[in-house]
């Protein structure tokens, strides 16, 4: 019994020491893309949620875990003590991740402005675009990742799919 729940702790440390490092990463990685390379503010903003909520579930359950720890070893006071300090901690680092989450995707909120002033569609053989009339094409994208391209790149595309300034001579 005392084996089965060392393998259930280590496997638990594992995976909050994992998702502690892909969170790390994520983040890091942000602050590290240059080259005109930035995040996808809608896949950025929902990858952000998703490791919001697990670090406020994972949190919710330590303390879950931690409650039942202090109602065996202590009693009266001091467990009541303990007990109101273990839950409004978790709440005020569950409430703390929330905010962080709300002030990121405000963050992009920019982000997403610029990308948007920027992209035009290739419709029908149609620009529709913004008031800066740049094509979509300026933008290579994955489904996390968006990166500028060089001049060579942009002068490229500008051959195979015309010049945008074209269509209103």
């Amino acid at each position: 019994m005392k084996i089965q729940r060392k393998i259930w702790n280590y496997i638990l440390i594992f995976v909050l020491g994992m998702m502690g490092m892909i969170t790390i990463i994520f983040f890091l990685v942000e602050k590290l893309l240059g080259d005109g390379r930035c995040y996808i503010p809608q896949s950025a903003i929902m990858i952000a949620l998703m490791l919001c909520v697990f670090w406020q579930v994972a949190l919710i359950t330590v303390a879950c875990l931690l409650g039942r720890r202090i109602k065996k070893i202590f009693h009266g006071v001091v467990k009541m003590m303990m007990t109101i300090v273990t839950v409004s901690g978790t709440l005020c680092l569950v409430l703390f991740l929330a905010w962080n989450w709300l002030i990121y995707s405000f963050k992009f909120d920019e982000k997403v402005e610029q990308y948007d002033e920027h992209i035009a569609l290739y419709v029908n053989n149609t620009f529709v675009r913004t008031r800066f009339r740049y094509p979509h094409y300026m933008y290579e994208e994955n489904w996390l990742i968006m990166r500028t391209l060089s001049d060579d790149e942009l002068q490229e595309a500008v051959l195979k799919y015309g010049d945008p300034d074209d269509y209103y001579n």
